[in-house]
């Protein structure tokens, strides 16, 4: 993975600048090397895509493209280690301007993803044109969204669609934001306000709940901050909602059935839960986890608290 990052960030910067010199050497294997393209539509409409035959992002501003190409290049390996398989080949297209759907149509369509998302974003910039640090949230919002699709299109066979908790708890895994113990930790505050397993797994949780940040400062509640030298500064977490909450127990929930269970749990999860199973069902057949859902949430409840002081 580093080493093609590596590549598709030096082709970026080879296609978004205007210095002369030979093109990298190929590494000679198909679809390893990502493409630069430029795509003038009209004579106004110019737009810029990078493929690497997994991911196609497309956008008017190709400064967009490394940020968003690399987190979901990122993404898939997670998705490949819990759902044991590749996420289907993905196009993104960032639209800046009121006509820029229809002007990508074509673009999105000559793509042949099975997984297409068009997201319409407006690019905070200070007066010099560089892009203010919020953009970097509107990139992670593209990363959630298309994590959720690649988990709707698990299964195409499927007559149902993924319980919630179920959706919020796998797309956090996938996309690595917040982490664990971030997410921990903010539960761990809160274990008073815990939902009970039989609610939570009946529970409406919107995608909105669903942490979006870059990293675990980003988590909600976290209360990361920096002072003026961007040194961490500790605060209380703040009480989250419940819809929130929910998110993140959900996310800490599955991943402590990884953890326990490891190998193929994930998998089991997605496939069974979006047949009708319920949890009960899925939790019987483990080796390592408890066998019945009160039994699951008293021990992972457990692993929220900190060990007793000696």
């Amino acid at each position: 993975m580093m080493v093609v990052t590596g590549g598709i960030m030096l082709s970026l910067a080879l296609a978004s600048s205007c210095s002369s010199g030979p093109d990298p050497e190929p590494s000679g294997i198909p679809g390893f090397e990502p493409t630069i393209a430029t795509h003038q539509l009209t004579a106004k409409d110019r737009f810029f895509s990078i493929d690497s035959n997994d991911v196609v992002v497309i956008s008017r501003d190709p400064t967009l493209l490394g940020g968003i190409f690399l987190l979901l290049d990122d993404a898939q390996l997670p998705y490949r280690r819990y759902l044991q398989t590749l996420p289907p080949r993905t196009t993104v297209a960032v639209g800046l301007e009121p006509g820029d759907s229809v002007a990508l149509d074509s673009l999105m369509r000559a793509a042949k993803a099975p997984v297409t998302i068009f997201e319409q974003i407006e690019v905070p910039r200070d007066n010099r044109g560089n892009t203010l640090p919020i953009a970097r949230y509107l990139v992670s919002a593209v990363r959630n969204r298309v994590a959720r699709a690649w988990l709707a299109n698990a299964d195409t066979t499927a007559a149902r669609t993924l319980p919630d908790w179920v959706v919020a708890g796998v797309t956090q895994l996938i996309t690595g934001f917040p982490s664990g113990g971030a997410r921990n930790a903010q539960l761990a505050t809160q274990l008073g306000d815990i939902i009970p397993l039989d609610s939570l797994i009946r529970m409406r949780i919107p995608e909105a709940a669903v942490p979006i940040g870059m990293g675990a400062e980003s988590a909600p509640g976290s209360g990361q901050r920096t002072d003026s030298r961007g040194r961490p500064v500790s605060t209380t977490p703040r009480r989250l909602p419940a819809d929130m909450l929910a998110s993140l127990q959900a996310a800490s929930l599955v991943e402590f059935m990884w953890a326990r269970e490891g190998r193929g749990i994930i998998k089991q999860l997605v496939e069974r839960t979006r047949r009708g199973e319920p949890l009960s069902a899925v939790i019987a057949q483990t080796v390592s986890l408890p066998h019945d859902v009160a039994a699951l949430e008293a021990a992972w409840k457990a692993s929220l608290k900190p060990p007793p002081k000696k």
